[in-house]
C-alpha cells in the first residue's frame, strides 16, 4: 500500500460545494451579517483576518477596464488552512450605481488564488482581485464605495473545520474611509507557528528527518526573459534518521515494516507578504513520491520542490520556508520513533551556511 504525505487533499464533495456557492451566491447570503470596517483594517471572524489595502482604476492596453482591488488575508488558526475550507462564497465590489460580482466578470477565477491557497498558521497573502464590470460601456464615473467578502456558515457548520466565532462571518469593507492608529491594528487570530530556525545551506533534525535547502532558483531553471518565471524551485534533500523504514505520510506500509512520521507541509513566504503551500503546485508536497516511496534506514533523497501561486509576480522574492510535522499525532502513536522538542522548520531563504 502506497499513502501520500499529509499534503493537503481537498475532498471531492467539499470542492464542488465551494464551486456550486461562487456560481450561485446571492441576495440570501449577501443578507447575513457583517462586520464592518474601512481601508487598512482587520476585520476578523474568528477564522480570518482580511484587510483591504488599495482600490484604483485597472488599467489594460493603455485604458481602464475594470478595477484592481489590494487584499491582505491571515489565517488566524492554529492550523493549515484555506479560505475555501471555511466556505468561501466570494466577493462583490459595491460601486455608488450598482455592483460588479468577481465571479461574474470575466478575471473572476482570479479570487481562486486566494480561495484555494494553502496558509499555515499565522500564514499571510497578499493578492490582488481585478473586477471587470459586464457592461458594454461601464461608467467610470461610478466608483467604488464598498467591498463584501461572504462565506457559507451554516455550510461550515456541517464541517469538521475550525468555526467561525462571530454570527457576524461576513465582511464589509468602506472604501470611503480609511482606518488608523489603533483601529488599524491587527485583530486575534494564532501566533507564529513554533519552529528551528535555519539557512540555506545548514542541515535541520528533529530526531525523525534531517533536511537542508540546498538552493533557491527559478522555475523554469533557464530563463530567455524574466517573464518566463511561473514559480520558484527550492532544492533540498532529507534523511531518515529515524533508524526505522519510514514513509512521510500518516499511514504504515508493508505491514509495520515502513511507519508513518507525519510530515505535513511546506511553505513559501516573500518579502511582498505572500505565503503559499506546496499543495499549490501540480502533484503538491514532492517528499512523498521519491521512487520506490518506502525509506530505509539512513537513505536520502534530493529534490526540487516548486511553489506557485496566483498573480504570480517574479519580482517578489522569497524570504522564508516553513516545513511542518504533526508532532500531536505521531507521538500518539506506541511502537514508533517520536519528535522530541519542536519539529518544525523555518529557513531563511536570505542567508546561506
Amino acid at each position: 500500500m502506497r499513502v501520500p504525505t499529509g499534503t493537503r487533499t481537498f475532498p471531492v464533495a467539499l470542492v464542488m460545494a465551494v464551486c456550486a456557492l461562487l456560481l450561485n451566491s446571492g441576495a440570501a447570503l449577501a443578507a447575513a451579517g457583517s462586520r464592518e470596517g474601512c481601508k487598512n483594517q482587520w476585520l476578523f471572524n474568528g477564522v480570518w483576518r482580511v484587510k483591504i489595502a488599495d482600490v484604483q482604476p485597472w488599467i489594460h492596453d493603455g485604458t481602464q477596464q475594470g478595477w484592481q482591488v489590494t487584499e491582505v488575508w491571515r489565517n488566524g488558526t492554529s492550523q493549515e488552512l484555506t479560505p475555501a475550507d471555511s466556505a468561501f462564497v466570494g466577493q462583490v465590489l459595491d460601486l455608488q450605481n450598482g455592483s460588479i460580482n468577481a465571479q461574474e466578470s470575466t478575471t473572476g477565477a482570479l479570487s481562486m488564488s486566494v480561495s484555494m491557497n494553502g496558509f499555515p498558521p499565522a500564514g499571510e497573502y497578499t493578492y490582488t482581485q481585478i473586477f471587470i464590470p459586464t457592461k458594454s460601456k461601464p461608467d467610470w464615473s461610478d466608483t467604488p464605495k464598498g467591498l463584501d467578502i461572504t462565506f457559507n456558515g451554516s455550510l461550515l457548520a456541517q464541517w469538521k473545520q475550525p468555526q467561525f466565532t462571530t454570527s457576524q462571518y461576513n465582511f464589509h469593507f468602506n472604501l470611503g474611509c480609511v482606518a488608523s492608529g489603533a483601529v488599524a491594528n491587527a485583530e486575534g487570530g494564532s501566533n507564529q507557528l513554533a519552529a528551528k530556525s535555519g539557512c540555506i545551506g545548514e542541515w535541520m533534525s528533529n530526531g525523525i528527518w534531517k533536511m537542508r535547502v540546498d538552493s533557491l532558483g527559478t522555475n523554469p531553471p533557464t530563463l530567455t526573459k524574466p517573464s518566463d518565471q511561473f514559480g520558484w524551485l527550492v532544492t533540498q534533500t532529507w534523511v531518515n534518521i529515524s533508524g526505522r523504514g519510514v514513509l512521510p505520510g500518516f499511514l504504515f506500509d508493508q505491514g509495520q515494516k515502513y511507519i508513518p512520521t507525519n510530515v505535513t507541509d511546506e511553505f513559501m513566504a516573500t518579502q511582498g507578504g505572500k505565503s503559499a503551500s506546496s499543495a499549490n503546485a501540480v502533484g503538491g508536497f514532492k517528499l512523498g513520491r521519491k521512487p520506490g516511496y518506502d525509506w530505509k534506514p539512513g537513505e536520502s533523497w534530493t529534490f526540487p520542490q516548486l511553489f506557485v501561486w496566483g498573480n504570480f509576480d517574479p519580482t517578489d522574492k522569497p524570504i522564508r520556508l516553513l516545513v511542518t510535522f504533526n508532532d500531536k499525532q505521531q507521538n500518539a502513536l506506541p511502537n514508533v520513533p517520536h519528535y522530541h522538542g519542536t519539529p518544525n522548520f523555518r529557513i531563511d531563504l536570505t542567508c546561506t551556511k
